[in-house]
């Protein structure tokens, strides 16, 4: 396998820390542009071996934010999200112009492909409420929602054309608790609605030397119900 460089990430980012309503509610985020150079990209060529190869320039541009708020005495939300705009700057053809702008070139991107595995966006919500019960014990409920965006598996337009592009999807989390000096008990129920979402999406083996690949997807945990304890000392 030939030798690949180093790469190097420069950030510039510019955040804040915020509260409002005599603190209930909190408010923080970031922008930010990291440029990229020379970084490191990792795909799976002849017989299956991981090779590592630097893909140029990119730039990673974004937004991210996280907000919590007590709505009253005993409701509680909080929320983000990032925005992402992650592309090549450069194109990547590690055989040079000559080469990779053949008909069929399989190690090629031009200049403004998404980086793979990043969605453009992504964000979560979350609702808690807690009671007294009376006797001591406090009960709970809380709701989670976490969406993901579409992502593509690879940078090569041949090998992501042909794995296909991952999906959006939502993900929902409930669960119902009570506590009592200290211990607690929680009833959860995760993936509540029980999605087949894609977290990843591999071939082991390239286009070129396999032709037509099986394609292999990662998905989510099934719906998952149980039950956990624990104690605060």
């Amino acid at each position: 396998m030939p030798p690949y460089q180093p790469d190097y990430l420069t950030n510039y980012e510019l955040g804040w820390k915020t509260t409002w309503l005599d603190h209930r509610l909190r408010f923080n985020g970031a922008v930010f542009d990291e440029e990229w150079k020379n970084f490191q990209f990792s795909f799976l060529g002849p017989n299956a071996i991981t090779i590592i190869q630097n893909a140029g320039q990119a730039r990673i541009r974004g937004l991210e934010t996280d907000l919590e708020f007590a709505a009253t005495q005993g409701l509680t939300l909080s929320g983000g999200f990032s925005w992402l705009d992650a592309k090549l700057t450069q194109a990547y053809c590690p055989g040079g112009p000559s080469v990779c702008l053949a008909p069929g070139q399989e190690n090629y991107a031009p200049s403004g492909t998404q980086l793979p595995t990043t969605p453009k966006f992504k964000g979560d919500l979350t609702a808690r409420y807690t009671f007294a019960m009376g006797g001591g014990f406090v009960g709970s409920l809380q709701a989670s929602e976490v969406y993901v965006g579409a992502r593509w598996a690879d940078l090569r337009i041949l090998a992501r054309d042909e794995l296909g592009q991952m999906p959006s999807y939502a993900l929902t989390d409930l669960t119902v608790g009570v506590e009592k000096g200290g211990f607690n008990a929680d009833l959860y129920v995760n993936n509540t609605f029980d999605k087949r979402a894609v977290l990843s999406r591999y071939a082991e083996c390239d286009i070129l030397s396999c032709g037509q690949i099986a394609v292999y997807d990662l998905p989510t945990i099934p719906r998952l119900i149980g039950i956990k304890f624990g104690q605060k000392f």
